[in-house]
Formats: structure tokens, sequence, C-alpha cells
């Protein structure tokens, strides 16, 4: 028996691209690395999987498939955080426990569990550098994420984001037949954008990770009294985007810039702006990209690399967006860019 290794990629030290092909359950065990796991098989027939792997700065990003019932015994090594959950209607078992859908299973370094998945499965993998993680948290989110990490078994079902979660994982894999979206902007041949998009998926990843529940409240947000913590939130993004006429890109970003973890910051943003924080850097995003393509003498500037710039990496779901809050699409504003400076203000001049 062999492992077929296909299109394994490295354009920088941190951006690592491979995938196994396995023909053996004790190779399949093995294709991981920092791990230390054992696989048995216990349904009948020759056994076949893959892993689809990509290693991006502090977080490795998998997919595993596996064709027969299996219970691996597994322990992650060094200083980091597994998370595993799957979109698919059968369940796995983790120490027994069948994990619902929605559930993320999470186990940090050196805690030894059994994973019970069922034939023709295929479950989705982050490994994520605890220190990696911790810059993109702040305040109560760290004690989250690291303090408490060894308490946390399985969070609270949440479909939106193992959902999202999954949509990040088959972008950065290229998973250009995944039922849940095609990876338009990244391929194999422009691994570069890749790198250059790390700090905002590491980001997204980090802010999809604070929404999970694991019977953790943020103590900010439950004895937010008054509306003083609201204003001074509002006012550090206010005085932060004047200073530099520039919005922040990242959830991580706002909760530096205001020193709030993310839970107070939502809190604040829904009871100060009416939105989310999210739609608030979107929609703040969108009308940059928008001034520049009103503005831009380059008629043939290229959308996709724009959104790109700006953080939107799905081309479809960008242009929807900017459909959306604008009535017109990217192109729409390039074609009518060029009389943009030319419409008469008509003022109404009303003489006493």
């Amino acid at each position: 028996m062999s492992i077929l290794k296909q299109h394994h990629i490295s354009s920088s030290p941190t951006l690592k691209r491979c995938k196994s092909f396995t023909f053996d359950v004790n190779q399949q065990a093995e294709s991981l690395v920092q791990w230390e796991q054992r696989y048995n098989q216990h349904s009948s027939g020759t056994f076949n999987g893959y892993l689809d792997e990509l290693k991006l700065d502090g977080i490795h990003f998998f997919e595993e498939f596996t064709n027969r019932t299996l219970l691996q015994q597994c322990s992650i090594n060094e200083d980091n955080l597994w998370l595993g959950f799957s979109l698919q209607q059968q369940r796995p078992k983790i120490n027994n426990q069948e994990i619902l859908a929605g559930q993320i299973m999470t186990r940090p370094s050196g805690v030894e569990f059994e994973l019970l998945t069922p034939s023709d499965f295929s479950i989705y993998g982050l490994v994520i550098n605890k220190e990696s993680l911790s810059k993109e948290m702040v305040g109560p989110d760290i004690e989250l994420w690291q303090n408490q990490s060894t308490n946390m078994q399985v969070s609270a079902p949440n479909h939106y984001v193992t959902y999202e979660l999954a949509k990040i994982i088959n972008l950065v894999l290229n998973t250009n037949n995944s039922t849940i979206g095609n990876s338009e902007i990244l391929d194999q041949n422009n691994l570069s954008r890749l790198t250059k998009l790390s700090p905002l998926i590491t980001s997204k990843v980090a802010d999809l990770l604070s929404r999970t529940e694991y019977d953790y409240t943020d103590p900010k947000v439950t004895h937010l009294t008054t509306n003083l913590t609201i204003q001074k939130v509002v006012a550090d993004i206010t005085n932060y985007v004047k200073e530099t006429s520039s919005y922040p890109l990242t959830i991580s970003e706002l909760c530096k810039i205001t020193g709030v973890g993310r839970r107070t910051l939502q809190y604040c943003f829904e009871h100060g702006f009416g939105i989310s924080p999210i739609q608030y850097i979107r929609d703040c995003r969108l009308n940059e990209i928008r001034r520049i393509l009103l503005n831009s003498e380059d008629k043939d500037i290229i959308i996709a690399d724009l959104a790109l710039d700006f953080g939107f990496y799905h081309i479809a779901t960008f242009n929807s967006q900017y459909k959306h809050l604008f009535g017109e699409t990217p192109s729409q504003t390039i074609k009518r860019s060029s009389g943009y400076h030319s419409v008469p203000m008509i003022k109404d001049i009303t003489k006493g």
C-alpha cells in the first residue's frame, strides 16, 4: 500500500498545501502531522480515504474523508486547539457522545479522545495555534479560548458558524466541487492571493469561534447598565477613522481599537448603530470600493482584484452585497463613472 500525494504547493514558509490519497487505514492515520493517533477499521471492505490540507500561518485547515467506519484514538501535539465538525447527515461520536448537527468538537493539545466516524464520512477540521489565536482575541475572548480551553468539549449547535467555517475551509482548499460554493478568486495558480488574505481569514475564523457557546458569558456584556460604554466604543471607532482616514477590515482590529471583546463589541454596535459590527465593516468597505470605481481613471480596473484588496474573497457574494447596498452592480458603476463628475447639480434657489 502507498500514499499518493498531489499538488503540493508552497509559495512561502507559512503556506503549505497538500492532498494525500490513502488506501490503508494506518496510512490514513499517519497522514495528519502534529497528531498522535491510531485508526481501527470497523466495517468490512477495502479502505480508501483522503486528506486535503493547507497550513496558513497559525492555522491548519483540512478536510478528511474515509469510506469505512473507524474508531480513532487521537491526541494533538504542541500548543494547539483542534476543532472538528461535519455537515453530513450521519453523525460522529466523540468519547461515545453523539455530535449533533451544528456542534463543534474541541480538544486542546495533550488531551486524548476517541472519535467514532461512520462509513463514507467527511469531516472538516481546524488546528489553531494558541499564540496565533490570542493575537485575534481581546479581553474575555482570550480567557475563553486560552485559559479555559482545557474545559471545552462540544459547543452548542450553531449551524451558521459551522456553515461559514466550512465555506472558509473550502475556500482555502480550493474545493471547486463543493456543494456549498465555488472558490472563484483563489486557485492553485495564484496562491499569493491566499497569503495576502491570511490576516482576514484568521480574523474571520476568530470571529466565528467567538460566536460559539461553551456555557460562557462575557461579563462586560452582562453588566452593561449604562450608555457610557457604548458611547466610548462608538467614539473610539469614529476617532480611529478620522485619524487614519481608513476603516478597519476585521473584527479583531475593532476589538483592539476599542479594547473590548467580540461580544461586547456586538452589543455596542447593535445599540449604538443599530447594526452588527460585521455589517458596519462590510458597508464601509463597499462604500470605499464604490468611491474608487467612480473616481478611477482606469476603466479596465479588475473588480475581482479590487474586491480582494478590501477583503472580499467570494466574488459572487461581493457582487450580490454591492448590488443590494447600491442598487447596481460594480460593472454598472464603472460604466457610468465617466459621466459622474459631469452630472449637473440642480440647486433650487429662492430669492426673497
